[in-house]
């Protein structure tokens, strides 16, 4: 899905840059460190550049049979539901919308937490807590992995999210939304 956007970047000077595609697959925390622990010492490199790419929320019963919800503005102790057509029902005045907001930043924040393992841990639980349909879970996680084995070698990594987004402003439950987070990582 990148490589279009990563051919427009490097226009001109695209027959000096080697690429080489990865695909993750559905592995567990102890998988992503594994693998993150290989690709480290690439990703500390001045002369490479990753990119990961991920949806966020996959929101909607019909498209994605995912319906979590937020009854409160986070953080709070109220539970998120799952709505249901014969069930719950979003607040008036809290949209889906802005649950899927909180739901979304909720990863970010933690994904920015330092040091990584501890992101990477808190990520894996917040996934298993939430089912947040993020699909590039994995290669997040893998990317978490990497910067940990990086920390023990006393390299710092900062993450900053640049934007935000939702294809759709879900209000009923028959609505439906996918989100796009962009970020970048520097040492």
């Amino acid at each position: 899905m990148q490589l279009p956007y990563v051919y427009k970047v490097f226009e001109g000077c695209i027959d000096n840059i080697k690429i080489v595609p990865i695909m993750v697959g559905a592995i567990d925390q102890e998988q992503e460190e594994e693998y993150g622990k290989i690709l480290a010492p690439y990703l500390e490199r001045d002369d490479t550049l990753f990119v990961i790419s991920s949806d966020f929320c996959h929101w909607g019963h019909s498209n994605y049979g995912y319906t979590f919800y937020y009854p409160k503005t986070l953080p709070s102790d109220v539970p998120g539901i799952n709505l249901r057509r014969s069930g719950p029902r979003p607040s008036p005045s809290r949209p889906i919308h802005t649950s899927i907001s909180d739901l979304d930043h909720e990863a970010m924040d933690i994904l920015i937490q330092q040091p990584a393992s501890t992101a990477h841990a808190k990520f894996v639980a917040y996934l298993e807590r939430t089912h947040n349909t993020i699909c590039g879970r994995h290669p997040i996680g893998v990317l978490m992995g990497a910067l940990s084995a990086l920390e023990k070698k006393g390299k710092q990594a900062r993450m900053k999210w640049v934007r935000y987004e939702q294809s759709n402003r879900c209000v009923s439950y028959d609505d439906w939304s996918v989100s796009y987070a962009s970020a970048y990582v520097t040492f």
